[in-house]
């Protein structure tokens, strides 16, 4: 059996029984989040020109932020940049799924009339079908330089679009051969407009690759495994069916890690552990030096030692570090700017800082030291790896950061809507999930 055979047989007709409900929940929790950071995520630079670029195209899907409409690969496109463009959106494994399985099950949903229930069921599939392409790929593909959001999430869009489509098995496995053509993205595009774009093609080609193999426009379904595969050409050259078998009863997206800084997470453990480390009021004049101890791979995706641009501040653990010990609002949208990384007191900061590389720290693991003028060192760690383990309150700081980021654009409609997103299961009919 084709192992996109095997997987579609699993997640592409998923009941309510058969999944538990605190999969449900986690899953409403990716529909909040991926809502809120899409609605501020569209008045980025990089969303209006996309909208300019696609501005004749029409149809029944929703452009979130706007009260303009496109067809679904459009809309699809439109919302997975926009999802990522700020790098708020959520994190699983090496890869931002929000960002391309919400944008594909939204459009497709919308246009087929789907209930709340196969809407969710559809979001479900997507994470956990594309987690484990990259499971059966050995877990290589970001370490050999491609971008998962976009090599990887052309599979979870599919694997959404399609379970909506109602594919056949032989329509997928078709899909899935020419999702794997259109697989790709290069991590060299980090820091700048086109790495949150990756999200927005993925969305888009994994619903082209639905609608192709329902056409029936033949592909190779075992793209993964085949001679000059997605094994042999972005993985390690075997299939992992052993750690396949390991996975199959988990439901990755109950690992999902939510930001509430608005950067890359592999900055995130290093902003919060300073965080930790001056939280008993420490003032930025106090600070003679910091030592940041992060794993050096970090520097794959965090590449700006000195940024010249807010986007590239984003992609940079000094510049963070720096920022958050000046006390800036690392989860407002006005806050990376170019002026911002220009500023003497940033710059100030920046020459206090130390990058220490540490083979053996975790990914996503930051030991800070600061030491003061005074002669005190004040120690701060964060792990950015681990999931909430409150569920109750990891809600709660969810519709928090809903409500300040996108009541601006919806008015006193955001806190009915809110409510309606985490309850997305009772909709009669996502066409009419609108604020």
């Amino acid at each position: 059996m084709a192992v996109s055979t095997d997987l579609w047989r699993q997640y592409g007709r998923l009941s309510e029984s058969a999944v538990p409900e605190e999969a449900w929940r986690w899953a409403s929790h990716c529909v909040l989040d991926w809502y809120g950071v899409t609605v501020i995520g569209a008045s980025e630079p990089l969303s209006r020109l996309l909208r300019d670029e696609y501005a004749d195209a029409a149809g029944p899907a929703s452009v979130v932020g706007t009260d303009r409409t496109a067809d679904v690969r459009t809309a699809a496109l439109l919302n997975g940049a926009a999802a990522h463009s700020m790098d708020f959106d959520d994190a699983n494994f090496a890869s931002h799924p929000a960002a391309y399985v919400l944008p594909a099950a939204y459009a497709v949903g919308q246009a087929e009339h789907s209930t709340g229930t196969e809407f969710l069921a559809a979001v479900l599939a997507g994470y956990e079908l594309s987690y484990r392409v990259d499971v059966a790929l050995g877990r290589v593909i970001f370490a050999k330089g491609w971008h998962p959001t976009k090599a990887l999430g052309v599979f979870g869009a599919l694997a959404a679009a399609g379970t909506l489509m109602r594919l056949t098995e032989e329509e997928f496995g078709n899909a899935f051969g020419i999702a794997a053509s259109l697989a790709g993205g290069l991590q060299a595009n980090f820091g700048t407009m086109t790495k949150p774009l990756h999200a927005g093609l993925a969305a888009e080609a994994g619903i082209t690759a639905a609608r192709l193999g329902r056409r029936g426009i033949t592909a190779n379904p075992e793209a993964l495994e085949s001679m000059a595969g997605l094994a042999e050409l972005m993985g390690d050259g075997q299939v992992h069916h052993d750690l396949l078998a390991q996975e199959r009863d988990a439901w990755v997206v109950t690992r999902n890690i939510f930001k509430y800084h608005a950067s890359c997470l592999g900055t995130h453990a290093s902003i919060d552990a300073a965080l930790k480390a001056a939280a008993g009021g420490l003032r930025s004049e106090e600070i003679e030096h910091i030592a940041v101890r992060v794993n050096p791979r970090s520097k794959r995706i965090c590449r700006f030692d000195y940024p010249t641009s807010g986007l590239e501040a984003k992609f940079s653990i000094e510049a963070t570090t720096a920022m958050a010990l000046l006390g800036d609002d690392l989860a407002a949208q006005e806050t990376f700017t170019d002026e911002r990384v220009h500023r003497q007191d940033f710059i100030d900061m920046m020459a206090r800082l130390e990058f220490v590389p540490e083979e053996g720290k975790q990914s996503l693991q930051a030991d800070i030291e600061i030491r003061t003028k005074d002669g005190r060192r004040l120690h701060g760690h964060h792990d950015s790896s681990v999931p909430a383990s409150d569920v109750e309150a990891q809600e709660r700081r969810l519709v928090q950061k809903f409500l300040t980021h996108a009541s601006p654009a919806l008015g006193d409609r955001a806190d009915v809507f809110a409510q309606r997103l985490l309850h997305v299961r009772a909709e009669p009919d996502i066409a009419a999930l609108i604020p």
